[in-house]
C-alpha cells in the first residue's frame, strides 16, 4: 500500500499529509532549526538542530485525532486497561481468610495515560521499550509512529491525549515516572549530556484495518537496527547440551511418579525446586523434553534416553484424573483460581500436540503406545465440548469435575492449536471446523482490542505468550486448508508477536552482570507488560521463519535469526559461573533478564534455570536435525 508522505511550514511547525490526508504537526522550538528527510516510504527523519548545546529538549508531534488505539510496545497495550490486569499473588491473597491476608499494593503496571497522583503523563525511559523510545498511534484513517534512531539512544518518550489531538514526545535527558515498584527511578538512568543535535524517526501509516498498522513502525525500526549476527554454538553442540540438562532434570519421586524437574534454584548450591515440580507443558514443558529424548533415541540408539522419555510420558497417563484428561501439574498448582487445582488450557493444548508426536516416536522405537495417541484426541474432544457458539474455549477449569474456572483471556487459543493438529492428524472434519471458529474468534480479540492476554499462566496480563498460538494455529490451518485468511491472520499475530521483539542492543553498566555474561538484548522478547526479557519465541521461531518462505518478506527470516541467537545467550556449558555461585549445570540458562528498569533485579539474570528454554531448543531443533529434518533446507 502507497504511503506518499508531504510535509510544509505551518503555524506552529510542519504539518504533515499522508495520502493526502492530515498526519499531524511536528511542533517547532524558537531558536532551533528542524529539517526533515524522506527515508522510505512513509518513514521521515526528524532532525532538530539547536545554537548552542543544551541537555533538556522535547521533540513533540501531534496527531490530528483523539486516539482510538495507542501502543508503547511492550509497555503498553491501549491503555493496559483489560480483565487480567492482576497477577496471581493477588488472586490468592484474595482467597485467604481477611486476617491472613499480605498487605495490598497497589498496581504495578502503567494504566492509562497520566501518573493519578501528580497528573503528569506517564513516562518511560527509552530502553524500557522493545523499540528505542518508540510511541505509536492510530486514529480512523491514519497512523502515527515515534522512535529513536541508533544514534540517539538515550531520552524518554511519553504519549497522550490532549484536546482533539494525540501527543507523542521524545525527552531528554533520561526519565521514568513514578510507579510504586520503582522507589528511586532517578538512580537508574544517565546523567545528561549536552548536545546540539537531535533526531527522531516519524512513522506514518493508513489504517486499512484497525490494531495492524503498527507493522509499519516495526518494520522501519527493524531496518535501522538489524544486524546479522552468527548464532554462537552449531545445530549439534546445542542439541548434546540440551539433551544433558533434559537428563539432569529427569527425577522419580517416591510414590513412583517420573518427570523432568520444573528447574534449578539457588540455595546455597544448584538443587531442583521444590514445590510446583512437574508440569506437562509452559514451564515444566515434560512432554516436550520427552519427546526430545525420545527423537535423540532414534537419532542415535541411546537406550537410557528411550527409558526416561516413555518413563515420563507413562507417568503422566497414568496419572490421568475420573475426568478422563491427565492433570496438567502433577504435584502444586495455585495458579488462576486461588487455592483451587485447575487444568488449564496452555498445558492442555501442549500436551495433545506432543502426545500426538510421541506415538510416532514411541511407534518408530518398537513400543507402541496408542494411548498417547487417544489422549491427544481426548483433549481435542474436550476443547470441541467447552467451546462456545463463538469459538471461545476458556483458560482454566477445576480439575475435579472441569467446571470453569476462568473464561476470558487468549489462552483458549492453545487448544485452536490443538485441535489444528487434530484435524491434520485425524481427517475429522468437526475438529477443523472448530479449529477454524476459534482461530477466528481469537484472532478477532486481537484486532478488537490490539492484545491478547493471560498466556503467561502466572501474570493475568496483556502478554506475548497468549499470541503464541494465534500464529500457530492460523499457519497450521493454512497449510490444511490452503485458504489465505489464514495466512493473513498468521501474519498479524506475527507482527503482534513482534511488538514484544527487542530491534536494538543496549549497553549495560561497566562491571554489571550482563556486562559480565556478554548478554545482548538483540532478538530477545518481553515476557510481558511487567517487564523482563526471555527467549521463550524459541517456541515459534520457525513459523516466523516460514513466513519469509510463504510471503517472500525477508524481515521474517532476519527476525527468526535474531530470537535463534538471542536463545543461545548464557547457556552454560558446566563450566559457566555467574554472581560467584556454582558452575550452572550443562545446558542450563536463566528464565529471564532484567534489561531495563526492575524493582529487584537492575541489569541482571533471573538466577532461576527452568526447563523450557532447554525444551524449546530442542524442540526447534526437531525440525532441522537429520533424521527429521534437513539442515540444508532450514539455516536460523
Amino acid at each position: 500500500m502507497d504511503r506518499i508522505c508531504h510535509w510544509a511550514k505551518a503555524e506552529n511547525g510542519t504539518a504533515f499529509t499522508l495520502n493526502g490526508l492530515p498526519a499531524g504537526v511536528a511542533e517547532a522550538m524558537p531558536g532551533a532549526r528542524d529539517a526533515f528527510s524522506l527515508v522510505e516510504d512513509g518513514v521521515v527523519c526528524w532532525t532538530r538542530t539547536l545554537a548552542a548545546p543544551a541537555e533538556r529538549m522535547t521533540l513533540r508531534f501531534r496527531a490530528p485525532y483523539r486516539p482510538v488505539y495507542q501502543m508503547v510496545p511492550s509497555v503498553q497495550y491501549g491503555c493496559n486497561d483489560c480483565l487480567f490486569i492482576q497477577d496471581y499473588n493477588e488472586v490468592r491473597n484474595s482467597s485467604l481468610p481477611e486476617n491472613e491476608r499480605q498487605e495490598e499494593k497497589t498496581p504495578t503496571y502503567f494504566h492509562g495515560n497520566f501518573d493519578p497522583e501528580t497528573g503528569e503523563p506517564w513516562r518511560f525511559v527509552w530502553h524500557r521499550s522493545s523499540v528505542p523510545g518508540a510511541t505509536y498511534s492510530e486514529g480512523e484513517a491514519v497512523s502515527v509512529g515515534l522512535f529513536l534512531p541508533p544514534d540517539q539512544l538515550d531520552g524518554a518518550c511519553a504519549i497522550y491525549p490532549s484536546g482533539e489531538e494525540t501527543v507523542h514526545e521524545l525527552l531528554w535527558p533520561e526519565q521514568d515516572s513514578r510507579l510504586s515498584r520503582y522507589e528511586h527511578p532517578e538512580e537508574h538512568v544517565q546523567k545528561p549530556r549536552a548536545r546540539r543535535v537531535f533526531r527522531a524517526m516519524l512513522v506514518f501509516a493508513p489504517v486499512a484495518e484497525p490494531r495492524t498498522a503498527w507493522s509499519a513502525l516495526l518494520s522501519a525500526a527493524w531496518k535501522q537496527y538489524y544486524t546479522l549476527k552468527a548464532p554462537a554454538r552449531s545445530y549439534e553442540e546445542l542439541w548434546e547440551l540440551g539433551v544433558s540438562y533434559a537428563k539432569q532434570l529427569y527425577t522419580e519421586e517416591p510414590d513412583g511418579f517420573k518427570g523432568f524437574s520444573i528447574g534449578f534454584t539457588w540455595e546455597g548450591k544448584w538443587v531442583k525446586r521444590r514445590d510446583q515440580k512437574y508440569e506437562i507443558g509452559w514451564c515444566g514443558q515434560n512432554a516436550s523434553l520427552a519427546n526430545s529424548l525420545l527423537a535423540h533415541a532414534r537419532m542415535t540408539g541411546d537406550g537410557d534416553a528411550k527409558e526416561k522419555g516413555l518413563a515420563v510420558l507413562d507417568a503422566w497417563i497414568a496419572a490421568q484424573k475420573p475426568t478422563g484428561l491427565i492433570p496438567t501439574h502433577y504435584d502444586d498448582n495455585l495458579y488462576t483460581n486461588g487455592f483451587a487445582k485447575t487444568v488449564d488450557a496452555c498445558n492442555l493444548g501442549t500436551a495433545a500436540l506432543q502426545f500426538f508426536e510421541a506415538e510416532d516416536h514411541a511407534a518408530a522405537l518398537g513400543c507402541p503406545r496408542p494411548q498417547y495417541g487417544e489422549m491427544a484426541r481426548r483433549i481435542c474432544d474436550f476443547a470441541l465440548g467447552v467451546m462456545d457458539e463463538h469459538g471461545r474455549i476458556g483458560k482454566s477449569w477445576l480439575e475435579a469435575d472441569l467446571s470453569p474456572a476462568v473464561r476470558q483471556g487468549t489462552t483458549g487459543a492453545f487448544l485452536a492449536m490443538a485441535l489444528c493438529e487434530g484435524a491434520s492428524r485425524t481427517g475429522r472434519q468437526d475438529y477443523l471446523e472448530a479449529a477454524k471458529k476459534s482461530c477466528r474468534y481469537y484472532i478477532r480479540e486481537l484486532t478488537d482490542n490490539g492484545y491478547t492476554t493471560a498466556g503467561a499462566l502466572d501474570v493475568f496480563s496483556i502478554d506475548k505468550e497468549s499470541g503464541i498460538p494465534l500464529l500457530k494455529g492460523n499457519l497450521m490451518l493454512y497449510r490444511v486448508t490452503g485458504e489465505r485468511e489464514f495466512l493473513e491472520n498468521a501474519q498479524k499475530a506475527a507482527w503482534y508477536l513482534s511488538t514484544w521483539q527487542w530491534h536494538y542492543t543496549r549497553a549495560f553498566p561497566a562491571g554489571s552482570l550482563l556486562d559480565q555474561m556478554g548478554f545482548d538484548t538483540f532478538g530477545g522478547t518481553a515476557v510481558s507488560i511487567h517487564g523482563g526479557m526471555d527467549p521463550f519465541a524459541l517456541s515459534y521461531v520457525h513459523e516466523i521463519r516460514d513466513l519469509e518462505e510463504l510471503t517472500g518478506d525477508e524481515q521474517w527470516r532476519q527476525r527468526a535469526n535474531g530470537i535463534w541467537r538471542h536463545g543461545q545467550m548464557c547457556i552454560s556449558d558446566g563450566t559457566l559461573v555467574v554472581d560467584g555461585k556454582a558452575p550452572r549445570p550443562a545446558g542450563s540458562q536463566d528464565e529471564s533478564i532484567a534489561p531495563s528498569l526492575s524493582p529487584h533485579h537492575e541489569n541482571s539474570p533471573s538466577q532461576w534455570l527452568v526447563a523450557w528454554p532447554t525444551a524449546f531448543r530442542l524442540e526447534a531443533l526437531r525440525r532441522i536435525l537429520p533424521p527429521f529434518g534437513d539442515r540444508r533446507e532450514r539455516v536460523l
